[in-house]
This record gives C-alpha cells, sequence and structure tokens, in this order.
C-alpha cells in the first residue's frame, strides 16, 4: 500500500475509540481499528480515497489524482451513449419510451462514477446531468422509468444524485424537490401513485399502446406511505443542504424509524427481511441507508429509540474479521468492503467515533 503512509494511521487507529456517553447497549462492542484496518489491507483506490477523506479526514490528494486513471471508471465513461446516458441492451421499441431504457442504468453508473471520485466538472458527468434533466417534466417530477407514471424512487434518486454532484441549487432541482413535497400523502410519507389504486384498473392500463395517452395515475392520499418510498425521498433530503434540516425531512424521518424491522404497507420489497439487506451505494431503502439519512438530518441517537435499535442492529453484524458483510445475494468483497465503509462513515456521522 505504497500510497498510504502506514506508520501516521497506525497512530490515528490507536488514538480511535467508541465514544463512551453515547446511548446504545453497554454488552456491545464496535472495533473501528479492526473494520479499518481490514478496508487499509484489502480496499480498492475508490473505497480508500473516501475512507481517507471521510473518516480519517486526511489528505486525498493523490488518491483523487490516480482516482482519474482508474480502469473501471474509465469504463464506464466509454461505454456512455451519445445522449449522456447508459443503456444494457439495443432499444427496439417506441421512441417516446427509449429513455425508460436508460434511465436506471445511467443513474446506477453515475452513482459509481460519483465513488470514483467525478464531480460535475467531468465532461462525462456534464452529459449525464444533462441526460438527467431531459426527463424532468414540466410540472417537475422525473419520468420515463415507470413509462409515464409518476415514479417518485426514480425521482428521489435523481434529486439525490445531482445533490451528491452539487447541484443542490439548480432551479431544476429545487424543481424537483417543490415537486415531491407537494406530492406527499397525508401521513407525511410517500408511495408509488399506481400502487395506491384497484389492481384489476392497474392491470388495464398496463396495455403498451394505451400507456402512450394516458396521463399518470394521481395516488389516493389517504392511503398510508410506504417505507421503501419514503426512505429513498429522505434520501435525497438528506444528500441536500436546502432540505436536510426540513420540517418534511424530520417528519420522514420519523415515519421511517416507525417501520424499521417492520413490513411495507405496499408489495415492493415489502418483507421485514428486506430492512437487513445492507447494501451500498445505496438503492432501495434499507436499515443502513435509513441511518445515514437520519445521521444528516440532526437525529440524535442519545434520545431516539429508532436510531438506537438501528444501531444497535448494526453493531450486532460486525464479524469477527471487523467488517460488515453486504446484504446483497450476489456480493463480492468489494460490496462488502463498501457497506464496512459505509457503516463506519454513519457511526462517525452520529458522532460515535472519536480520534
Amino acid at each position: 500500500m505504497s500510497h498510504l503512509n502506514f506508520y501516521v494511521l497506525y497512530l490515528i487507529l490507536n488514538k480511535m475509540n467508541l465514544n463512551k456517553t453515547a446511548s446504545l447497549e453497554p454488552t456491545m462492542k464496535i472495533n473501528p481499528n479492526k473494520a479499518i484496518e481490514f478496508l487499509l489491507a484489502r480496499g480498492n483506490l475508490p473505497i480508500l480515497y473516501w475512507l481517507k477523506k471521510d473518516i480519517l479526514e486526511v489528505p486525498v490528494e493523490r488518491e483523487f489524482k490516480n482516482l482519474q486513471k482508474f480502469a473501471a471508471r474509465i469504463r464506464i465513461l466509454k461505454s456512455q451513449g451519445p445522449n449522456g446516458g447508459w443503456r444494457k441492451k439495443k432499444y427496439e421499441g417506441h421512441p417516446r419510451w427509449e429513455k425508460t431504457y436508460y434511465i436506471v442504468e445511467t443513474l446506477k453508473n453515475v452513482f459509481k462514477l460519483y465513488n470514483f471520485g467525478c464531480s460535475h466538472e467531468d465532461e462525462g458527468i456534464k452529459k449525464a446531468i444533462k441526460f438527467l434533466f431531459s426527463t424532468q417534466s414540466k410540472t417537475g417530477d422525473f419520468r420515463g422509468a415507470y413509462l409515464n407514471e409518476y415514479a417518485p424512487t426514480y425521482h428521489a434518486l435523481t434529486l439525490e444524485i445531482l445533490c451528491l454532484l452539487g447541484l443542490d441549487k439548480d432551479e431544476r432541482t429545487q424543481k424537483g424537490f417543490r415537486w415531491i413535497i407537494k406530492n406527499r400523502q397525508n401521513d407525511g410519507g410517500w408511495v408509488i401513485p399506481y400502487r395506491t389504486i384497484d389492481r384489476e384498473q392497474l392491470k388495464s392500463r398496463y396495455n403498451f399502446e394505451a400507456q402512450l395517452k394516458l396521463e399518470p395515475v394521481k395516488p389516493d392520499k389517504s392511503r398510508p406511505f410506504s417505507h421503501l418510498v419514503t426512505g429513498m425521498v429522505l434520501r435525497a433530503l438528506a444528500a441536500s443542504p436546502t432540505w436536510r434540516k426540513s420540517k418534511e425531512a424530520w417528519k420522514a424521518g420519523e415515519l421511517l424509524q416507525s417501520r424499521f424491522f417492520s413490513e411495507d404497507k405496499y408489495d415492493d420489497r415489502w418483507h421485514a427481511s428486506f430492512w437487513e439487506e445492507i447494501t451500498y451505494p445505496f438503492w432501495a431503502t434499507d436499515l443502513l441507508s435509513s441511518l445515514d439519512s437520519l445521521s444528516q438530518i440532526g437525529v440524535s441517537p442519545e434520545n431516539n429509540k429508532g436510531a438506537q435499535k438501528g444501531l444497535n442492529w448494526l453493531l450486532n453484524k460486525q464479524i469477527t474479521q471487523g467488517y460488515w458483510e453486504s446484504g446483497s445475494k450476489k456480493s463480492v468483497l468489494e460490496d462488502d468492503l463498501w457497506v464496512t465503509f459505509a457503516v463506519l462513515r454513519v457511526f462517525k456521522r452520529f458522532g460515535l467515533l472519536e480520534f
């Protein structure tokens, strides 16, 4: 690991301890030294960059410069389409829905590129941002992932990555936030609107030709929130300097904690076990992504039972070697390393790691 000063990091690690004032169960221990040593020994360049930047808070100029030559980053950028997006295979359907093939893959690749050190100043990211904004409707929502239906999940993912890339103040981004705030349920959370209508009615809509003409389903706002959707919206709010301390973010955080380890009210990732399928980069709502959001909006674990419950669960999941395992069924060691970094960052943001 020639690009790291092991002597300096050894000194830092020997000074690192769990904050004794935190209201966590006293029988539980976190071993940050072992986790960080594991990342230092096995992490690739992007993981080491973020570890040094967000956890150890030491200079990262060398890593940032080397990331410009990182093979996976170059490979993704070379596969970018002329419209600024990415897709897995050739699209042969109606031209109006071509963007549906691009949206999911583009979001996944932009999140990866962000983790590989890209910013809004990189040419490939500029093109990707232009593509993402091209999916925004006149009313403000980012649409197309669910054909012409409202898609608060992908809308939130788009807002989140735009904020991570530094576009929070962009008027188009703020228009997107105003849309999502306006389209909450009566209880203060969010749903996928087409999940709130009768299933037979929904089935009759999903005729390809009909979808070319139909307006989006408007939600029944009297229905309860979905924690899958609310957790994803909260991530977008937490990523935004403008919205992370808002009353809407705080309300979403309260609702989300009330559902920890419970089933969702709708069919999408409804089973309680999905809370435990922690992954990084964040995508759907799980316990780790939720705690990450709560740590950014101002929740304190000292007087918050929901946060305490989640953090104690994470503490119990650290394995003997010092790291945390990804909940993805197709995960490899690199996924475990990213999840371990994300867990450490959550504890750091909650003030539970001392230097």
